[in-house]
């Protein structure tokens, strides 16, 4: 198929101006043009070529052709028609812009494309189970990481013969599973302790509950 899929033609100007031509040179004429549309502008001149163009036997076309050629221009070995040329450069200036107009839509697609698919995986690893679970252990990892390295205290802070980094001035160590679990503790000692204190004879019984929630 042609880049150029279809050709301006202003039908009054045609009409008017191929008044003298028959209806055999006006079908020439018309092949011509057609045939000069898709070829980008321009046809050998050659009485042959042109006669199979406008599909005519080469003594019929070079009856008819002298009022024919008049409306094209010849140079150079080829035949041009001014007003096809200017209709020709209309047509590629309107495919340029609409090319470019596309290579900019698809650009901004892309982008938008990309930005929300970004988007949408940082959510979903903020909001998956796999990350909130590992978000909620890393303190507990951390304090037994710590109980386990050599030189270093359960706080996380190196002791006296170790050559670990050294922590900042008013840094607090995060808060374990094990030190919620003996705030728990100790809550239920004292509320024990108060009950014992007040003469209550079934004090004492929840303290049967501090190995179960120990947690280790």
């Amino acid at each position: 198929m042609s880049e150029r899929p279809f050709m301006q033609l202003y039908v009054s100007d045609f009409v008017g101006d191929t008044l003298q031509l028959s209806t055999e040179q006006i079908g020439a004429y018309m092949l011509l043009l057609m045939a000069m549309w898709n070829a980008g502008g321009g046809l050998p001149d050659d009485d042959a070529r042109l006669a199979r163009v406008a599909r005519l036997p080469l003594k019929r076309w070079r009856a008819i052709s002298a009022e024919l050629l008049a409306f094209f221009e010849r140079e150079s070995g080829e035949i041009g028609h001014k007003r096809l040329t200017k209709e020709l450069s209309k047509a590629r200036l309107k495919s340029e812009a609409r090319a470019a107009a596309g290579a900019r839509g698809g650009a901004a697609t892309a982008l938008k494309t990309k930005a929300h698919a970004g988007a949408n995986a940082d959510v979903l690893m903020r909001h998956s189970p796999e990350s909130r679970n590992q978000m909620e252990k890393a303190p507990a990892f951390s304090a037994r990481e710590a109980r386990e390295r050599p030189g270093t205290s359960i706080g996380g802070e190196a002791t006296s013969g170790s050559r670990g980094p050294q922590k900042p001035q008013g840094w607090i160590r995060p808060k374990t599973h094990s030190d919620a679990a003996n705030a728990i503790i100790e809550e239920i000692r004292g509320y024990d302790h108060g009950r014992t204190a007040a003469g209550d004879e079934g004090a004492g019984g929840n303290v049967l509950l501090l190995p179960a929630i120990r947690p280790d």
